[in-house]
């Protein structure tokens, strides 16, 4: 009986045939001997997978169900073929040993955070104690099913001001940066900084303008977070304001509303100016994202939703309106103006929205202006975020 000789398949193509399979894939491969453990823990590999990954994007639902946490990824390349999806439970990533809040997404890692409140006893002429609040930062990877890693904590004295969060990745430093800020009631502010492996907070310069911050929101789909995009963050922010809190009726022309950004190499701030197609100050607060590796601004005009890009990151006359469109064409859930709207994704003639008010996503075809609602089959559970992301190994050690 003839024996076939043995083919000799060169690590580089090996390496190239694994980084287009999924993570859960590619993670079993691991098992198969020591070779293939090696190459795709390697620092290289991980890169080159998620550079194949970040071009089939996820969207993440994220649900409460008590105090446990549930991430909810499908992919958005399937959407336009069936927008009608069904949650299997072997899909779910689930927390449930924290009472965790969503900070954002970077490749293919999530920065969460809890809170706690503690009391210190003081001793002195009379015996008493301080009250602090402390944060504590995880990173999670779901993809790989590892659990959350400790990443860093902060506190302050408990007291009427908190701490947000922004997360994202310096490409200059190969590092990942959290930056934590808060603003005083004299629109004066702290903000920090922390780097992977530095296990440190810096205090670094305070914001040059107030973020923005509108009255009356905390919801958890549009977080006070800095949009993350080629190494910088990206707040929207109110020029010539003293309060850290936000009214409209307290702006006084539309020029005051700017977009802070911080170059996370220098972190140095520069001031980027809007749209100038933005002629009125919106009733409701517009929105900055990131589609298509471009800064994008969202807002209400009259009874339409108008979306613009950044082509050039900067350049104020490089902003493009991508598209606007009527209110009154989506569904019921879309249609209150008092609620915001965001667009999350777009590919050719597709978009998909999320609102304040709507538990599902929408999609919304720009040729044939047809709308399908997102009907998530077996969830059950409390929404409270929606985010893009991206499948992959990184780790944070």
């Amino acid at each position: 009986m003839d024996i076939s000789p043995l083919v000799f398949i060169p690590e580089e193509l090996v390496a190239e045939i694994l980084s287009l399979l999924p993570v859960k894939t590619v993670s079993r491969f691991k098992c198969v001997n020591k070779l293939w453990n090696t190459l795709i823990s390697d620092p290289t590999f991980i890169d080159k997978h998620l550079n194949k990954s970040s071009q089939k994007q996820h969207l993440i639902e994220v649900w409460r169900d008590t105090r446990d946490l549930i991430i909810v990824p499908f992919p958005l390349y399937d959407l336009h073929e069936n927008p009608s999806i069904t949650i299997h439970r072997n899909n779910l990533r689930c927390l449930n040993d924290g009472d965790y809040s969503v900070v954002g997404t970077c490749n293919g890692l999530i920065c969460l955070y809890s809170k706690s409140l503690y009391k210190v006893s003081t001793f002195g002429y009379k015996e008493s104690s301080v009250e602090y609040m402390e944060y504590s930062i995880h990173l999670w990877n779901p993809s790989t099913r590892n659990k959350p890693e400790n990443f860093a904590s902060i506190r302050h004295i408990h007291d009427m001001k908190s701490f947000h969060f922004a997360f994202g990745y310096d490409d200059s430093k190969k590092s990942y940066k959290v930056v934590a800020y808060h603003i005083e009631a004299c629109a004066e502010s702290e903000v920090k900084v922390f780097i992977s492996g530095d296990n440190v907070w810096r205090n670094i310069q305070s914001f040059p303008v107030v973020p923005l911050s509108w009255e009356g929101y905390s919801s958890e789909t549009f977080p006070k977070n800095g949009v993350h995009l080629s190494n910088t963050f990206n707040w929207l922010a109110i020029n010539d304001y003293f309060f850290s809190f936000y009214r409209c009726t307290d702006i006084t022309h539309v020029e005051q509303i700017v977009i802070i950004s911080l170059d996370l190499s220098t972190e140095t701030y520069k001031v980027l100016l809007v749209p100038q197609g933005l002629v009125e100050v919106p009733q409701m607060q517009p929105v900055i994202s990131v589609l298509m590796g471009c800064l994008c601004f969202s807002h209400q005009e009259k009874h339409e939703f108008v979306l613009w890009q950044m082509k050039e990151y900067g350049i104020r006359e490089s902003w493009t309106r991508l598209f606007k469109i009527s209110y009154q064409i989506l569904p019921m859930d879309f249609r209150d103006e008092s609620f915001r709207m965001a667009c999350l994704y777009k590919k050719g003639d597709m978009v998909v929205f999320v609102s304040d008010c709507s538990h599902d996503p929408v999609i919304y075809n720009l040729r044939d202006k047809k709308v399908e609602e997102v009907i998530i089959n077996g969830g059950g559970y409390w929404f409270c975020h929606v985010n893009v992301y991206v499948e992959s190994l990184v780790t944070v050690c």
